[in-house]
């Protein structure tokens, strides 16, 4: 397969309307009130989760994984059909926060930990940001960019072309800037001598390919080493965050304490460890927030659901 079709298949945006949905759903966003975007979301997650059958599949296999049950548990169908709402209500928040302004973000979030920033700071070799597909990326950057960090996030292509310019569009608005899956290191590491902030998603799926292997949810996967192999080469710490979404139309960050790279260690094991820890942190929040992560790919090399 394709790398193009690769992308167009995994891309988390592919159930949207066309080009002019999304021109639609840009000019509305202003105009319509944040609670009232929400609930106009949720028959949107419905309607994808009964359409985009491919993601759907990924969405009950992980989950059926993730809850230890059969995939024809109800529990774990509830558990998928609740991710794609969810969904619906992050691609609401995405036309959204970007036209917050301070005030409103710190009145609909908390932060739990933001002193991590400030420790991870103060090695003077700028920050490794990782978090997953899960909560609210959107307000997730808003914490760091309420911080004044300048942010460069890798990201993978989307198919069709203007979900990609909606995201970039989207990421531009709140000053970051998006670099595609790739050929980025020598970027990110300039990035990071300038004391930015570097981003990356830990839950790319299986299908990427490359990566170490980690141990999530009791079973082996593969993870992306991107972030563990930057840190050896910078020296910058790694934090993983994520913003769970709570009831009202609030937020809650959560900030984990940063992470370097152990030079004692050879670098497979550093990427290794480092990555397993990552993992770690990430499995920990989808037991917490269940179905806030967004699991529409693949994320161990087979399902692991029980027959």
């Amino acid at each position: 397969m394709s790398e193009e079709r690769r992308l167009e298949r995994t891309s988390t945006l592919g159930w949207l309307p066309g080009p002019w949905g999304y021109v639609l759903n840009r000019a509305a966003a202003p105009l319509v009130p944040f609670g009232l975007a929400r609930r106009i979301a949720l028959p949107w997650g419905d309607f994808a989760y009964a359409t985009w059958k491919r993601p759907r599949e990924a969405a009950l296999h992980n989950y059926a994984r993730v809850l230890d049950r059969s995939i024809e548990d109800p529990l774990v169908e509830r558990a998928a059909r609740r991710c794609f709402r969810h969904f619906a209500l992050y691609i609401a928040e995405m036309l959204h926060v970007q036209g917050w302004d301070t005030r409103t973000v710190l009145a609909r979030l908390k932060i739990e930990g933001e002193e991590h920033f400030e420790e991870a700071e103060a090695f003077g070799k700028g920050i490794i940001f990782v978090s997953a597909h899960m909560g609210s990326a959107e307000v997730a950057a808003a914490v760091a960019v309420l911080r004044g960090y300048k942010i460069t996030a890798v990201t993978d292509r989307l198919q069709p072309r203007f979900l990609m310019d909606w995201a970039v569009a989207c990421r531009a608005a709140m000053g970051i800037r998006l670099l595609p899956v790739g050929r980025t290191g020598i970027s990110l590491l300039r990035a990071l001598r300038r004391k930015e902030m570097v981003a990356f998603v830990i839950d790319a799926g299986v299908e990427r390919g490359g990566g170490v292997p980690v141990t999530f949810f009791g079973r082996e996967t593969m993870f992306p080493d991107g972030p563990a192999r930057l840190a050896r080469l910078s020296g910058a710490p790694v934090i993983f965050a994520v913003a769970a979404r709570l009831p009202g139309g609030r937020f809650r960050a959560h900030i984990e304490p940063p992470l370097l790279s152990e030079r004692s260690l050879s670098p497979e094991e550093d990427a290794h460890c480092l990555t397993q820890r990552l993992g770690s942190a990430f499995e920990r929040y989808v037991r917490r927030y269940p179905g806030q992560w967004y699991a529409f790919r693949e994320m161990w090399p087979e399902s692991g659901v029980r027959s």
